[in-house]
């Protein structure tokens, strides 16, 4: 059984496309096996009355947040509702191509505990670009996260990741991050229990995001990863 997860923000204008969408892949690879579990992170546009029509369907439950509380705990939230033996989540906006999910399937079914988009694989497709601040803050990011916690993957804020189901939730069981960088904390703890992980070129474009607010969530990752660091226990 497939599990995926997607958290959610004010994504009332694409959100029934784009869960439609990935509906329709999963009914092909897994025929009624699956389920899709929305996780309402207190949006204040008409989001919950779409979820609300989208889990008529018996393969989507949603789940709501009365406040926001940052993306890590919605997928948090989400992943340790789930009953799949494999678990993904990715972003309401479909910035990876669903269909990406096949490669993902195969790394697993090859050994893998966890399977990571790589938009920086020379065999990732980029459609559309991130704005260059954005692009060079992403790569300084990624240098910091290798060098404070000793680890050495390209890739941590992809957000399309599969896991088999038990080291999912054993993990976000875990997690203490919320906000953006949950996803160290995640593949952090991974590491450290000796999970094998696994980095998939992806198709991905960029979707313009007028939530993100560059300084403001650069300085809120870096304050998290000193503290993932510490409960971490790791030292440099």
């Amino acid at each position: 059984m497939i599990s995926v997860v997607i958290p959610v923000y004010n994504e009332a204008t694409c959100l029934a496309e784009n869960v439609q969408q990935f509906a329709d892949l999963l009914s092909q690879i897994s025929k009624n096996d699956w389920e899709i579990i929305l996780v309402n992170d207190g949006s204040t546009d008409s989001t919950e009355s779409v979820m609300a029509k989208l889990a008529e369907d018996q393969h989507v439950r949603g789940i709501a947040h009365s406040e926001n509380q940052g993306k890590g705990a919605a997928v948090r939230t989400g992943v340790l509702a789930t009953q799949g033996d494999l678990v993904l989540f990715c972003d309401a906006d479909m910035s990876t191509a669903p269909e990406c999910l096949g490669l993902f399937l195969a790394s697993l079914e090859s050994g893998s505990d966890i399977a990571v988009g790589n938009r920086k694989s020379q065999d990732s497709v980029i459609e559309a670009w991130q704005p260059p601040l954005r692009t060079w803050l992403g790569l300084r990011f990624t240098w910091l996260t290798n060098w404070c916690l000793g680890l050495s993957l390209s890739d941590y804020t992809c957000g399309f990741k599969l896991f088999r189901g038990p080291v999912a939730r054993e993990l976000f069981e875990l997690t203490e991050s919320s906000a953006w960088a949950f996803d160290v904390e995640v593949l952090a703890r991974a590491s450290k229990k000796n999970y094998r992980i696994a980095q998939i070129p992806v198709r991905w474009r960029h979707v313009a995001d007028t939530r993100v607010k560059v300084i403001r969530d650069v300085i809120g990752s870096l304050i998290e990863l000193i503290s993932i660091r510490r409960r971490l226990g790791k030292k440099r």
